[in-house]
């Protein structure tokens, strides 16, 4: 699981989860090393597993130790260090996305709940605004989102991060954030690989600048995989697939970076 698949599975779980779900991966290292995991006290209830019923059971501390009761076994003592709290530091993503988008109209604490505003850039057409909120996949995300929204100044463009859904609030359009974002291996930062202006839907203008030499082939590849039903579900996956597809088929030429290639697929997916 790459750091920005994590990131994504954790917005998605509510509240603090046991960092000891996750603490052996190495994005888990890699997120805590950013920032972007922060990890506090201990979880308030885990699943009691150890007998014929499992069960939630609510953490208490009792006569020095933590643990938890279980109606057939008793209290369960757990050691705090497998009780450690883990969450996303939400205000240090939506600052790294607003500074790598050098973002106008940040804020940098939430607009009602879980939803954030990250901040809008200029486009000759209007302003793309941008937000995180943790879910979009039904009715009651949507209006949440919306009441969130609604003392915001309204621009023509706009795109919703989430983790799970694609309920989308015109003219905001709604996509994952495992889809458009990347851990910098050399900053330690996220960075938007995608182009926003193209998923947000603002008219694009011809500046008569060269063509993109790898653009032709990728989607004759990207074509082909889906037609064959090839393509992989994960964004990383499918560029790193596509990638070796384009090497194996033009061994002769420059291979574009996989950043590149995620860029691509990403706004192949979304259709811009």
């Amino acid at each position: 699981m790459d750091a920005d698949e994590l990131f994504a599975a954790l917005l998605a779980r509510p509240g603090k989860v046991r960092s000891l779900e996750y603490s052996s991966l190495p994005a888990y290292a890699q997120l805590i090393k950013a920032g972007l995991i922060e990890e506090a006290g201990v979880v308030s209830s885990i699943l009691c597993d150890e007998c014929g019923n499992p069960h939630d059971a609510t953490i208490v501390y009792e006569q020095n130790q933590y643990g938890h009761y279980c109606p057939d076994l008793g209290f369960m003592p757990k050691a705090r260090s497998e009780l450690i709290a883990a969450q996303p530091n939400l205000s240090v993503f939506v600052a790294q996305i607003a500074d790598h988008l050098n973002c106008k109209r940040r804020k940098s604490t939430p607009l009602e709940g879980d939803t954030w505003r990250i901040g809008a850039i200029d486009t000759p057409a209007g302003d793309v605004v941008s937000f995180l909120t943790p879910q979009m996949q039904d009715a009651q995300d949507v209006k949440a989102f919306q009441s969130a929204i609604s003392g915001e100044v309204k621009s023509p463009f706009g795109i919703v991060l989430t983790s799970i859904g694609t309920l989308s609030v015109a003219p905001y359009i709604t996509v994952q954030v495992q889809d458009i974002i990347d851990l910098e291996p050399t900053t330690g930062t996220i960075a938007v690989v995608a182009d926003l202006e193209g998923v947000a839907g603002v008219p694009q203008k011809n500046n008569g600048g060269r063509p993109n030499e790898y653009s032709k082939p990728l989607n004759e590849l990207s074509a082909i995989r889906a037609r064959e039903g090839r393509t992989l579900k994960g964004r990383n996956e499918e560029a790193i697939a596509l990638r070796g597809e384009y090497k194996a088929k033009f061994p002769n030429q420059n291979c574009p970076s996989l950043s590149r290639v995620k860029t691509f697929v990403t706004n192949y997916i979304s259709g811009s």
